[in-house]
């Protein structure tokens, strides 16, 4: 088995520790790994990470994300696409319908994630640079890809640097469109969850809208 070389952020700051208290009960085990694609996936699980050590780091922030993506919604049982048009609602169900299998890698340089053919890679960076909820977001983003790609150059000064991994614009709903979308949702209406939680999401909204389109969306959150 690969073993990765990390280090260990402040899990209160990433909101970990607050989710971690549901993830260890079985039965979230089991479906988190059924409906995300977790479970066929066990030589895959690099860094110690496949479902058999969900209660220890680094599996643990996969099934934080997979809970908040299952449980932030007030009415989370209804994720239908058309009631109500809430990105918080249905994102879950949509990352279910793109992804076959989840793999989770040690990567290299500064990718998060991948997705090709319903197959989608997470990286360190995925598990140690990002909340909860971005890791939420990140896991949607990389499903869209399966729908859309990118059109557009970041704009000049883009944190994100100078590639043609942007979208032009926020009609395009692209990935951007989706990650960002799902953060101002979480951060407007997410439940079962913390303020610091949902102010971080926020933040990370902001970045997005800000950085990740060539033509501004017009807003912020």
């Amino acid at each position: 088995m690969t073993h990765c070389t990390y280090s260990v952020s402040d899990k209160n700051a990433s909101g970990d520790n607050f989710y971690e208290q549901y993830i260890c009960q079985q039965e979230y085990l089991d479906y988190f790994g059924e409906a995300y694609g977790l479970t066929s996936n066990k030589s895959y699980q690099d860094h110690n990470s496949n479902q058999h050590h969900a209660c220890n780091t680094p599996q643990a922030r996969m099934f934080n994300a997979c809970y908040l993506l299952t449980y932030s919604a007030d009415d989370y049982q209804n994720d239908a696409y058309d009631a109500p048009q809430n990105i918080l609602q249905w994102g879950r169900r949509y990352i279910r319908e793109n992804f076959n299998r989840l793999r989770s890698l040690c990567g290299a340089g500064d990718t998060i994630a991948s997705c090709t053919d319903g197959t989608c890679e997470v990286y360190l960076s995925f598990f140690y640079d990002h909340s909860v909820a971005e890791r939420a977001a990140i896991l949607l983003h990389e499903a869209r890809h399966e729908a859309r790609g990118h059109n557009a150059n970041f704009p000049v000064g883009s944190v994100f640097g100078c590639g043609g991994d942007a979208d032009s614009h926020w009609d395009h709903q692209g990935a951007w469109t989706f990650e960002a979308g799902y953060l101002c949702w979480f951060y407007g209406a997410g439940t079962r969850t913390t303020s610091a939680a949902k102010e971080r999401a926020r933040q990370a909204a902001n970045v997005i809208i800000d950085n990740a389109f060539t033509n501004h969306p017009g807003f912020n959150v």
